[in-house]
């Protein structure tokens, strides 16, 4: 009977980390913000109006803001310290970030998706996007990790090598330029984007850094006329479960709602 061999080591401890790769500029964590907000608020009910489509009752609505974010990430990041390209995944694209001076790749992703893959990880046989990034780019952040001589890697080589391959290709840019992978979380809800965060994952998901961005979220009213349902309607808490950061947003979402309508009535009895 064949002794297994196994032992624990520890790469590096979570308080000893000091991450930088969050740490954008603050008129870029406000532009990818600007982004993802417009994309999933006016941008995509300024489309379904011209094609005069129900916005509730749309199919196309939850693909539609993911062309949308990738258009505006292209134009807002083709030519500055971020840069951005389309990458293919299968037959889904996405647009990634790259930050030219510290090595940072980005990739935006809900953060349900995110709990899915996270919840499911050990699981899994065949590699998301994230596992081959973090399995490439952030594999010396893994704590405390359990090391088996005789046990296979949970994904294969050549599938993680081809997917980030295939991501840097897009990009026009070598591995070796490339010291980390970071993923930009956001919740939204009726067209409003409620919480985002920038997290540095290790090679299991798990969060071993991460900067709040819901500071540079700012509500304004929509230029886009909503042409169906009420606004009370709208203002019903969600259903899905929040952080407590996004549910204080919901609410100051609603005030500042709730003021509009209210200085809306003030004018009409003028």
């Amino acid at each position: 009977m064949k002794k297994v061999l196994s032992f624990t080591y520890t790469i590096l401890e979570v308080s000893d980390l000091k991450h930088q790769e969050c740490n954008l500029k603050d008129t870029a964590k406000y532009s990818i913000v600007k982004c993802l907000s417009d994309a999933i608020g006016d941008d995509v009910k300024a489309c379904l109006q011209r094609e005069h489509i129900n916005d509730r009752k749309s199919n196309a609505k939850k693909f539609l803001k993911w062309d949308l974010i990738n258009r505006n990430f292209i134009k807002n990041f083709s030519n500055a310290e971020l840069t951005a390209e389309y990458a293919k995944r299968g037959a889904w694209y996405f647009v990634p970030l790259f930050n030219k001076e510290t090595g940072t790749l980005f990739s935006v992703m809900r953060e349900d998706r995110f709990n899915e893959l996270q919840r499911k990880q050990e699981k899994r046989r065949k590699a998301h996007y994230v596992d081959a990034l973090v399995k490439s780019f952030n594999i010396d952040l893994d704590q405390n990790k359990q090391l088996n001589l005789f046990e296979e890697e949970q994904f294969d080589e050549n599938e993680v090598k081809a997917i980030v391959e295939g991501i840097l290709r897009d990009f026009q840019i070598d591995s070796s330029v490339v010291h980390r992978y970071a993923t930009i979380l956001f919740e939204e809800y009726n067209s409003d984007l409620i919480s985002i965060r920038c997290c540095v994952l290790d090679s299991s998901l798990r969060i071993v850094d991460e900067e709040d961005w819901g500071e540079f979220i700012h509500y304004n009213e929509s230029v886009v006329v909503d042409t169906v349902g009420n606004a009370s309607e709208e203002r019903e808490m969600p259903k899905i479960k929040l952080k407590d950061k996004a549910r204080k947003r919901m609410g100051q979402r609603g005030a500042v709602a709730i003021k509009e309508d209210t200085a809306v009535e003030d004018i009409q009895i003028l």
